[in-house]
């Protein structure tokens, strides 16, 4: 017991000896916390009569003692001030300022000055003294002269220009700001009135600033204008507009106007630049491996190119897959004598002959496997196949990706990888484009998100409608609208809420480049999809026996000895024109002339049949 009551003495006693060697923590923070309280900051704006301003800025400050890091410009470390040199004027329009600094000093001397560019491309920010700024205990007197001009706007009525002098958001380094005061000297014998900014803004209207200023030179106001106030955390800032009357500054000649004018366009060149290399870049890479291959004088040819089935023959001359492929490649077979295509009980039956397929192509195959495989044996019904929906769905998909799959790599090259690059150049020139127009960054944000949220809605649509959800033919699909109905009504609504949001300049120039580029990347995606030399080859041959499948009595084919025309003729190839779309040219040819021996279904009552039973989507 003993030992125990000694430790705990000995426990105790070390305790508060540390409480008692620890400092306060409050005594800590007071030792440790910069002051730098802007006790005064007065700007003088000298008006000349040309519009140019010459500006005059005294900043007081009170510090405890304070050392800026050195080299720390590019995190905004000492003491600065930041200036914009761009204003959206009339029209929203942007024209860039003029801006000098002519001299700086702290307590009467001068000092070094860097100004440099921050966040965005139109804000200056002018860092008063050398890096690594100290100040010593006290109060300090800094002061800052520049020039600047095209600041007043010219109204029918009068002539204004606001100006932001100080406060929050323009001194990130100081700790507190006490008074603000601003003066204005415009040309001698002149007048003006002068106005905060939310003041300014209850007295703008249809002739009150004109009477205001008829008071102000009843009332003998003379060309200095004064104000200030002492900021609060309800008004943090300092704002003002001043006006005058018309004739007091001189305006821009059409020589100037011009100048004027071009150094706005200049601001833009980033982003033009950006739009030429993107173009530019499509056009080269078009050129390069864009473009088909030279195009051979068309020979008319009396039976098809060799292995090359209706369905391919199609595929290669749309670069597509639509319908017509299928319904070509199912008539085909039939023609062929593989399946008979049989109409009961209003709709159609596809049978099997049992003649050899030796002579089918591997699309037609991959068809007849579609249609009479799949474990279909064991039911015993592997021998005819009911043309409904779900078979017809089956079969597209696994002909439509061998199709895609195969065609693509003999015939014609898609090149899509050559997109890729040009999303990237357009996602920069966005990003600079943004920066320019000065572009919130929550809207980006936002058209990000939207359009993000849009294509996975279209994947999901797509995926529904390839299950066939949308068709409702099932109680159970309106479960999943359900469930995609409010994503779609989010879609829409913040769709609509932005396209009100287009009549801000801002967002309008933001939004058209990007439209732009996006209709671009769709458009060469397209484009850059060119036939191989071998797709080449069988594209002007298939032209050449379309031009003999369209043909018409009494052309000049018929004086160049074209097959006997045969039933068996017309049966063998109906299937090519319908897939290169002269088959009512071919039936034409051969009116009167079908007989017996003719097999196939009539065929704009089984195209007409089978279409309704695709998906709409197809």
């Amino acid at each position: 017991m003993n030992f125990l009551y000694s430790c705990c003495r000995y426990a105790t006693f070390v305790a508060l000896m540390l409480l008692i060697m620890l400092p306060d923590e409050s005594q800590c923070a007071q030792k440790t916390e910069e002051i730098i309280r802007v006790t005064n900051f007065h700007a003088r704006i000298l008006v000349k009569d040309d519009g140019t301003f010459a500006v005059h800025e005294t900043m007081r400050i009170f510090t405890n003692g304070v050392t800026f890091e050195h080299g720390q410009y590019h995190t905004l470390s000492g003491i600065y001030r930041s200036i914009s040199s761009r204003i959206q004027g009339r029209h929203a329009y942007y024209r860039i300022m003029g801006f000098e600094v002519t001299g700086a000093t702290m307590d009467g001397q001068p000092i070094p000055y860097l100004v440099k560019t921050y966040g965005s491309w139109f804000t200056k920010y002018v860092f008063l003294g050398p890096r690594g700024l100290s100040l010593s205990p006290g109060v300090h007197e800094f002061t800052l002269d520049y020039i600047t001009d095209r600041h007043i706007d010219f109204l029918p009525d009068h002539d204004k220009f606001f100006w932001w002098v100080f406060g929050k958001g323009n001194h990130g380094w100081a700790t507190s700001v006490d008074t603000v005061a601003i003066t204005v000297i415009l040309p001698e014998g002149s007048y003006g009135i002068i106005a905060s900014l939310e003041d300014h803004s209850w007295n703008e209207g249809t002739g009150k600033i004109p009477e205001l200023l008829r008071r102000a030179i009843e009332s003998g106001e003379s060309s200095v204008l004064n104000y200030g106030m002492v900021l609060s955390e309800k008004k943090p800032y300092l704002s003002i507009v001043v006006s005058m009357p018309k004739g007091t500054v001189r305006e821009p000649d059409i020589s100037q106007h011009m100048v004027f004018f071009f150094r706005d366009m200049a601001s833009y060149l980033p982003a033009l630049i950006g739009l030429t290399v993107f173009f530019l870049y499509y056009l080269i890479v078009w050129a390069r491996v864009g473009r088909d291959p030279e195009r051979k004088a068309v020979v008319p040819l009396y039976r098809p190119p060799a292995d090359c089935s209706p369905a391919v023959a199609r595929r290669l001359s749309t670069m597509g897959y639509d319908r017509t492929v299928f319904t070509s490649a199912l008539l085909n077979l039939a023609s062929k004598g593989i399946i008979m295509i049989l109409h009961r009980g209003g709709g159609y039956t596809v049978e099997k002959t049992g003649a050899a397929r030796s002579g089918i192509s591997p699309d037609e195959q991959v068809l007849y496997d579609a249609l009479f495989g799949d474990g279909m044996e064991q039911t015993g019904l592997s021998e005819k196949r009911v043309l409904d929906a779900v078979t017809i769905d089956r079969a597209y998909r696994k002909h439509r990706r061998h199709l895609l799959s195969s065609v693509s790599k003999r015939f014609f090259l898609r090149n899509a990888r050559y997109v890729v690059p040009g999303i990237i150049i357009s996602l920069i020139v966005a990003a600079v484009n943004a920066e320019i127009v000065d572009v919130e960054g929550s809207y980006v944000r936002d058209l990000t998100a939207l359009g993000l949220w849009t294509i996975l809605a279209g994947f999901i649509c797509r995926f529904l409608s390839r299950k066939n959800v949308l068709e409702l033919k099932k109680p159970s699909n309106l479960i999943y609208l359900m469930l995609l109905f409010p994503a779609v009504l989010y879609s829409v609504a913040v769709t609509i809420s932005h396209a009100f949001e287009v009549f801000d300049i801002r967002q309008l120039m933001f939004l058209v480049p990007l439209f732009i580029m996006l209709t671009a990347h769709v458009v060469f995606l397209f484009l850059l999809r060119a036939p191989t030399p071998l797709g080449r080859k069988v594209l002007d041959e298939i032209e050449g026996f379309r031009t003999y499948l369209a043909a018409a009595e009494g052309d000049r084919l018929d004086r160049m000895t074209p097959p006997e025309k045969t039933p068996v003729l017309y049966q063998a190839y109906l299937p090519y024109a319908l897939a290169l779309g002269v088959e009512n040219r071919w039936s034409e040819k051969f009116s009167g002339e079908i007989d017996e021996t003719y097999t196939l279904p009539p065929l704009d009552v089984f195209i007409s049949a089978l279409s309704r039973l695709f998906p709409s989507k197809r």
